[in-house]
């Protein structure tokens, strides 16, 4: 009896190695942001391309010069060898100049170039190719987003996820009460249309990351990696540090972070009512708000530890 059953527990051993072997899936990831003005953006960016975890098919660029941004994005990807992932650049609008410090690190750039398809198109083709596998991210304000639900409604049936950096909901490091955030009020109506479509949608507001800053000896030891990922953060850094006071709040890596492992670095992640209203706030409205997966309560430490492995991942 023993030696007729062996061959079939040696099969069913064999096929459990065989499965156990299987290298799990990666992470299909498109990336929407405004890379250059702060310098999370291309902190954000190197963590998805460092991760081995994640299949980046894309980088879309908006708000402002999106041209000169695409080209620090384009440069980004190239020193790391990163010239198979696309760049799409959205359309431009009116922009503050103070923030372009780091568009000089990519002025005269000229190795990578973006493709040929407008940002918006290129979410919606992407999106339609991948039904259901693609995990949107966008970490600047929604233009793009916006764009690309306007020409394919479905967008959110389209889309795995979307993850979001964007909104304030209620106290945060900088204010006893909810504010306008960025992302939202530089483009209110675009944040209107997105958050008002009844989305699978998840947002990581400033409630967590502002709280989330990064340390001296935290960048000290990125620095000493001496990586072409680490050098080029760096030298991005530097551009955009106004005096020794100055840290980054890791606003957008909490998003990227949140994309790649749901809810393990939030002590709370809340279904809201939330609504955008015509001052740019993130209100929380339970007769007209649509649900929002909101993150709250970051777990810093284990996030930032997260993170600093996954950039010196990449050798």
């Amino acid at each position: 009896m023993t030696r007729r059953l062996l061959p079939f527990t040696l099969l069913f051993a064999l096929l459990a190695v065989s499965a156990h072997a299987q290298p799990a899936a990666r992470l299909k990831v498109l990336l929407d942001t405004d890379i250059a003005s702060d310098i999370d953006d291309a902190w954000a960016l190197g963590l998805l391309v460092a991760s081995p975890n994640v299949e980046l098919v894309g980088v879309t660029i908006t708000d402002g010069n999106t041209a000169a941004r695409a080209k620090v994005a384009c440069k980004l990807l190239h020193v790391v060898g990163r010239d198979d992932v696309p760049v799409a650049v959205g359309r431009p609008t009116e922009s503050p100049s103070q923030f372009d410090y780091q568009f000089s690190w990519a002025e005269d750039f000229t190795g990578k170039q973006p493709v040929s398809t407008a940002a918006a198109d290129f979410i919606v083709d992407t999106l339609r190719k991948h039904p259901g596998e693609i995990t949107l991210i966008a970490v600047g304000p929604l233009q793009n987003v916006a764009d690309a639900l306007r020409k394919e409604p479905r967008l959110g049936h389209l889309a795995k996820r979307i993850v979001l950096m964007s909104g304030s909901i209620g106290a945060n490091a900088w204010s006893p009460a909810a504010m306008p955030e960025w992302n939202v009020v530089r483009s209110t109506a675009d944040a209107q249309l997105v958050y008002g479509a009844g989305l699978n949608l998840t947002t990581v507001p400033l409630d967590s990351t502002s709280y989330v800053k990064l340390k001296t000896e935290e960048r000290a030891r990125l620095e000493a990696a001496g990586t072409p990922l680490t050098r080029s953060l760096e030298a991005l850094y530097r551009l955009w540090v106004k005096d020794e006071t100055s840290r980054m709040t890791l606003h957008d890596q909490m998003a990227v972070a949140e994309a790649l492992r749901p809810g393990e670095f939030f002590n709370r992640c809340e279904v809201m009512p939330i609504r955008v209203d015509e001052q740019g706030f993130t209100r929380v409205d339970r007769d007209r708000g649509k649900s929002t997966t909101v993150c709250l309560e970051p777990k810093r430490d284990a996030f930032v530890g997260f993170y600093l492995d996954g950039l010196l991942a990449m050798r």
